[in-house]
């Protein structure tokens, strides 16, 4: 075994204090809340600082901790939800694009990479095992967010219809187009949310590759929607999946796309 894997021990006022947030469900907790319990931010600080060094704690961010599974022996486990820890990473934040795909059922692929929207610029992370991806947008485009509970957290996730146009803005967060157009033949949306939420992301393209795939896969779509999607096609043609290079370009004037990859399920077109 390496020991260098191994945690020290706990002192009385330490154990008392783990020993507490477990007790009061909480397995992720801030200097302030630590603070609290010792009456002294000097010392939460300090307090913190020893039980990362003795693996009892995982600094998630700045002031921010992960207590490591109290039952785990001297091997520290983690058993949190990897959402829950995304929601302590960034602020503002909502949970999208390709892992919000595998929560709402669309693709049976199983993202390695939590992705977490964010208004501000940070640095990708691996914690634990798990990598958390962290992707700036706009103020304008951070919207269309819900607060929902996941394996007993209460965390804040793209809806259906924003998840679904997000991943049309930005198909190489979501495994591709291919993982995109999977999400729009399996997905059970308010198409008119779609609608709405497009048109507020100030992106044509978004449009253009929605009304090209819903008419690709016969996507049953109400026809009303289909004329709105027309209306909304603004000049010029935008890449079917945007950052990909090929010789080999074909062109759909319908929707003003440039096809640059095959869709999958749809073969030769």
């Amino acid at each position: 075994m390496d020991n260098k894997a191994n945690r020290l021990g706990l002192g009385p006022i330490e154990s008392n204090v783990l020993s507490d947030f477990s007790a009061e469900g909480k397995s992720i907790f801030t200097i302030a809340e630590l603070s609290e319990k010792v009456h002294s931010k000097v010392k939460a600080r300090k307090m913190a600082s020893n039980l990362t060094k003795k693996k009892w704690l995982r600094r998630l961010n700045k002031g921010t901790y992960l207590i490591l599974e109290l039952g785990a022996g001297s091997e520290p486990k983690w058993v949190e939800d990897s959402f829950y820890i995304a929601s302590k990473l960034a602020n503002p934040y909502y949970i999208g694009y390709y892992s919000m795909l595998n929560h709402y059922g669309w693709t049976e692929q199983v993202p390695s990479t939590v992705t977490v929207t964010t208004t501000k610029v940070l640095r990708s992370k691996k914690i634990l095992g798990t990598k958390y991806n962290f992707i700036t947008i706009s103020k304008k485009k951070f919207f269309g967010f819900i607060e929902t509970n996941i394996h007993g957290h209460n965390v804040i996730v793209s809806d259906p219809e924003k998840t679904l146009v997000d991943a049309l803005d930005h198909p190489e967060y979501c495994g591709g187009i291919n993982e995109v157009t999977k999400a729009i033949t399996n997905a059970k949306i308010d198409w008119k949310k779609v609608i709405k939420y497009a048109s507020k992301m100030n992106n044509g393209a978004i449009f253009k590759r929605m009304g090209f795939i819903t008419e690709k896969t016969n996507t049953p779509v109400p026809k009303e929607i289909i004329n709105t999607l027309k209306k909304n096609i603004t000049k010029g043609y935008a890449p079917l999946y945007p950052g990909i290079k090929t010789k080999t370009i074909k062109y759909n004037s319908t929707w003003n796309i440039a096809i640059n990859t095959n869709l999958s399920q749809e073969g030769d077109y």
